[in-house]
């Protein structure tokens, strides 16, 4: 595929301007094009003469980063290898049903003892406060002990 480009006459090479701003738009794009190699040729060539100038940039600017994807694809396999084994042990035939006892078992037990009964009840609603303050940490919320400091005949219950 040889295409035969016409020299112009000599009277139409001499009108010709030869600045750059007055090239062809073709020569513009050319000119533009081998800049640009040029500039990702030096690129290239300054990457694999000192590769960890670049693995330490892109390191040092995306630590967090790859962090955070390493826990969460930690905590996926985790998971995974987690629900891999409960799958495992539910498929025995004997473990399954013998899971599903301790947990009815667990269940009547828990109504029985906690929920039945006042006394048993406010017992489970002060334990569940001393977790709640041990979470926390102030049995009370801030803004009571706000609203006693201003008024402290006022106390709310």
């Amino acid at each position: 595929m040889t295409t035969q480009i016409e020299m112009p006459s000599s009277s139409a090479i001499e009108s010709t301007p030869t600045t750059a701003e007055q090239m062809t738009e073709q020569e513009m794009i050319e000119a533009r094009r081998l800049a640009a190699w040029e500039r990702d040729r030096a690129q290239i060539e300054d990457f694999f003469s000192d590769p960890m100038k670049y693995i330490s940039a892109f390191w040092q600017e995306y630590k967090p980063i790859v962090y955070v994807l390493g826990a969460i694809l930690v905590s996926l396999f985790a998971l995974n290898l987690i629900f891999g084994v409960i799958g495992f042990v539910t498929s025995l035939p004997i473990i399954s049903g013998l899971l599903e006892l301790v947990g009815i078992g667990y269940t009547v037990w828990f109504v029985n003892r906690y929920l039945l009964k006042v006394e048993t009840r406010e017992e489970l609603s002060q334990m569940m406060d001393g977790m709640k303050q041990d979470v926390i940490g102030a049995a009370q919320p801030i803004a009571d002990d706000f609203k006693n400091a201003i008024n402290p005949d006022e106390t709310l219950s």
